[in-house]
């Protein structure tokens, strides 16, 4: 059995964003026609000796559409260039068609003209040229462009105007007009206003739309669920407690600080995810109160280190089911007090092989100049204080 294979579809016929001469026209084209782009631009300028090129052309840029952002119609076709003899081959034919082009206008209409005509279609094709691209005016370039083609069109409409001896009556003329024009816009304003407004409720209802399509997706992705496991855990208040309180900071660091979710890399976001961490891995419930902010560099990432110690021997060690952490950066240093309710202990009884909060909180801290101070005692519970001087640079 044979398998016919179907021509794949032919491209839509739209200017490409990339790889243009003038405005894509001849490059669209040909890539709709699966032709060389050359072969269009040479036949464009043949036609252009008798003014159906320009014309042809000049319609073609205005009806074609710009392709879609990653919809070129032909990128090959599009980025095509030729090299070598068939460039220069182009190229002289591009230039005799122009000089032919040059010799017919003479023929139709007097010498002085001529070269006005041709700075206004220079000045107009170089101002559509900026214009049409995706090129913002912002750039210092554009812009720069942009002034050149308003600059030569004008001058040749001034050239114009002045060897044709209509200099005087355009001046009236432009009078006239601006007059009228002025007289529109006046009358018209109540509508121009409208419109406006009726532009502006438009984008501040699409505005509202998408703010609430964004809060319902994160409800579903976050409240919702949470509230599910919730009532799949009713019978562990322990869990229900701990879902709560990771859905109650998520939700609040979504709403009041949305710069930092999406950044992250500062001592409140750290501090964060380190006790949602410390809740998720332990089942204990962490109260956090951070007091200022800073960038987190290798000194606060040794702190952020002992202070989730510090929490960690509290939920495993303590026998209590919370503990108490404030934190407060100011210009001198970076404060963290880590405090729980459970059964303490003696400090100068600790065996051992139990030296975690001495030689891991402590020896993390000495190397950048902080401390670490642990006040216990039995039934009392326990605080452990850590301190770590701010650099002053």
């Amino acid at each position: 059995m044979t398998t016919s294979l179907a021509a794949p579809p032919r491209p839509p016929l739209a200017r490409p964003r990339s790889g243009r001469v003038v405005s894509g026209v001849a490059a669209g084209v040909a890539a709709h026609l699966r032709q060389d782009p050359v072969v269009v631009r040479v036949a464009f300028a043949l036609l252009s000796v008798t003014g159906i090129g320009v014309v042809v052309y000049g319609l073609l840029w205005l009806t074609m559409p710009v392709a879609a952002p990653g919809e070129d119609p032909s990128p090959a076709a599009a980025a095509w260039r030729p090299a070598g003899p068939a460039q220069w081959i182009a190229t002289a034919v591009l230039g005799l068609v122009a000089v032919s082009l040059l010799g017919e206008l003479t023929k139709w209409t007097s010498s002085d003209v001529v070269l006005p005509l041709l700075l206004v279609g220079a000045g107009l094709a170089v101002i559509w040229r900026q214009l049409d691209t995706d090129r913002t005016l912002a750039v210092r370039g554009a812009r720069w462009a942009l002034a050149g083609g308003v600059a030569l069109a004008g001058g040749g409409l001034f050239i114009l105007l002045a060897t044709t001896g209509q200099l005087a009556n355009a001046r009236n003329g432009f009078a006239a007009t601006l007059v009228i024009l002025t007289g529109i816009v006046l009358a018209t304003a109540p509508l121009w206003r409208r419109l406006l407004d009726s532009r502006a409720e438009e984008r501040a209802a699409r505005i509202r739309s998408e703010e609430r399509a964004a809060v319902a997706a994160h409800l579903h992705d976050s409240v919702l669920q949470t509230l599910a496991l919730i009532q799949r855990n009713a019978d562990e208040p322990q869990a229900v407690s701990r879902l709560a309180r990771s859905q109650e900071r998520e939700l609040r660091a979504w709403l009041y600080d949305p710069a930092a979710v999406r950044e992250g890399g500062t001592w409140a976001g750290l501090v964060a995810g380190m006790v949602a961490e410390v809740e998720g891995d332990h089942a204990f419930t962490v109260d956090p109160v951070v007091v200022g902010d800073a960038p987190v560099d290798d000194a606060l990432a040794a702190l952020g280190a002992a202070t989730r110690e510090a929490l960690v021997n509290a939920a495993k060690h303590s026998g209590a089911d919370s503990a108490d952490l404030y934190t407060e950066v100011t210009a001198q240093q970076v404060s963290v007090f880590v405090r729980d309710r459970g059964k303490g202990f003696d400090p100068e009884t600790v065996p051992d092989d139990r030296r975690g909060l001495r030689d891991s909180v402590h020896g993390r801290l000495t190397r950048f100049g902080g401390t670490a101070t642990v006040r216990s005692a039995a039934g009392e519970g326990t605080e452990v204080e850590l301190t770590l001087p701010r650099s002053s640079s």
